[in-house]
């Protein structure tokens, strides 16, 4: 049997952030959503977060990535992080997930 969707939090319609994968460039979206992130800040208060605002949150790749840094839920079932982690953590350990193949010519 197909599972039902929920319907949307507020309103008639339900929102879904789609996030694209690229490897590294997970900065671009990381820095786009952080930005969108403090501007439902300052309407809403420092403590709402992205998850909040969208019935669905979903990526590909990097982006998958991106959704579980935004939608895992911590001991308080809020996002364990906030949008503002997100190109910090790719600076910190880009270079264990996307290793660069190092190819030597003869």
């Amino acid at each position: 049997m197909a599972e039902r969707i929920q319907p949307p939090k507020k309103g008639n319609l339900i929102t879904i952030l789609s996030i694209d994968g690229g490897g590294i460039r997970g900065i671009i979206p990381g820095v786009l959503l952080e930005y969108l992130e403090s501007q439902l800040q300052e309407l809403d208060g420092k403590d709402v977060r992205l998850a909040d605002y969208f019935d669905v949150i979903t990526g590909t790749s990097t982006g998958g990535l991106i959704t579980a840094m935004l939608t895992a839920p911590n001991k308080d079932n809020r996002p364990l992080y906030a949008a503002n982690g997100i190109v910090p953590f790719y600076l910190e350990h880009c270079p264990k997930i996307f290793p660069q193949a190092r190819y030597v010519l003869d």
